[in-house]
């Protein structure tokens, strides 16, 4: 008997993220959990303090450019079912870009991105250890948290 699984569909690959992200934040220290709370999808608790994470996840993508191929993620920035607006500071605090296949994770403080934008390519490299010789995961968050308290502290 052979079983032929099933493709995964969009919704199942955004529920599959989100555990992703959630597991990643809670093996490094903090609580997190789904939401669905209008744009964000996982609270954070940080001491005390609650955080907006909106996960978007991308499939590794091939684009032509020119004569060359680049291959790389490409993350829509955008929310909203029929009109699609950018992701602001107003729905979230740290958007988490997540590379499927290999579950790796950029955490990125919202005021760091550039909030009239509808989309973000990385490299296909950009996630690879070996090629910024830190963990992906603990720097970016380490990052937006330490951004997030500096703008608290203002």
């Amino acid at each position: 008997m052979n079983i032929i699984p099933n493709p995964i569909s969009a919704i199942d690959k955004a529920t599959i993220t989100e555990h992703i992200c959630v597991a990643k934040i809670k093996k490094l220290g903090y609580n997190a959990s789904i939401v669905h709370m209008k744009a964000a999808d996982i609270i954070m608790d940080v001491n005390g303090t609650l955080l907006r994470v909106q996960v978007k996840s991308s499939r590794l993508k091939t684009q032509r450019d020119g004569n060359r191929y680049k291959t790389g993620y490409q993350f829509s920035t955008a929310h909203g079912s029929k009109f699609k607006t950018p992701i602001t500071s107003k729905d979230c605090d740290i958007i988490a870009f997540v590379a499927f296949e290999i579950e790796r994770i950029l955490f990125m403080h919202i005021s760091v991105h550039n909030q009239e934008t509808l989309s973000k390519r990385l490299s296909k490299n950009f996630f690879n250890d070996s090629v910024t010789n830190t963990d992906i995961e603990e720097s970016s968050l380490t990052e937006s948290l330490k951004i997030h308290k500096e703008m608290l502290d203002v």
